[in-house]
């Protein structure tokens, strides 16, 4: 990875020349708010994917470089609830609080980084990176009038316009063409388990284990005293 020191120098560049940083492309409909296009086109995307998802001293991770280029920012659009459900009333999508930039290594595309915004510290942050190649191609070329609508559940990314959605990366939603949005049949992710029931499943399974210990334990115990119990009968002590 890239030394600590040159990642501070970089950081304090981007705080004294925030007003500097050229305007990046936008490659959809939705805001791209200022902090949102500092932190991407300033150099702290790129100097944390180094942090989380670069090189270790092993040689595991991605050898991110001075070749490491974002791309375009589009706001990411998800659908609602509502339309997941069937429910073909209102509108389609809904804004989310995150942007998806493809990014580039040595001028090949490597992957789609999610940038979001900290409302504890309002300040861009790294959400995820997903190094996916077609993504990144796909994701540089968005139409500027659409949206750029995320369907976790299948791993697909559209645009849509129009009424009409048109896949960028498919995933495993079946829509391999423009389609009216209205006919899209589309995918309720499965939701993650609660975390206060795995907590309890955990409790229980470690009951168990606790509880065959102790039977375990007791069968020793008396698989040890037996013998010599039956011995001392047997020569007559009490």
């Amino acid at each position: 990875m890239r030394s600590a020191a040159r990642a501070l120098v970089a950081a304090s560049l981007v705080a004294v020349s925030v007003s500097a940083v050229p305007t990046a492309a936008s490659a959809s409909e939705g805001s791209v708010p200022a902090e949102v296009r500092a932190y991407v086109k300033g150099g702290g995307l790129v100097d944390r994917l180094d942090d989380v998802y670069g090189e270790n001293a092993a040689g595991e991770g991605i050898p991110f470089d001075d070749t490491t280029k974002p791309g375009p920012i589009s706001r990411v659009f998800l659908f609602t609830d509502e339309r997941l459900a069937g429910d073909l009333d209102g509108r389609p999508t809904r804004m989310v609080n995150q942007w998806a930039v493809p990014v580039s290594l040595g001028g090949d595309p490597l992957g789609v980084a999610i940038v979001w915004i900290n409302l504890e510290t309002d300040t861009a942050e790294l959400a995820e990176f997903e190094p996916d190649a077609d993504a990144a191609v796909a994701l540089a070329d968005v139409p500027d009038d659409a949206q750029l609508v995320h369907e976790p559940g299948s791993a697909a990314w559209f645009a849509l316009a129009d009424d009409t959605l048109t896949p960028l990366v498919a995933g495993s939603s079946g829509v391999t063409e423009p389609t009216p949005v209205d006919e899209v049949a589309l995918t309720t992710p499965t939701p993650a388990p609660d975390a206060a029931d795995a907590v309890d499943d955990s409790g229980g399974r470690v009951g168990l284990v606790i509880a065959a210990v102790a039977i375990l334990a007791a069968v020793v115990v008396a698989a040890l005293l037996l013998p010599g119990r039956r011995r001392r009968k047997a020569s007559g002590e009490v």
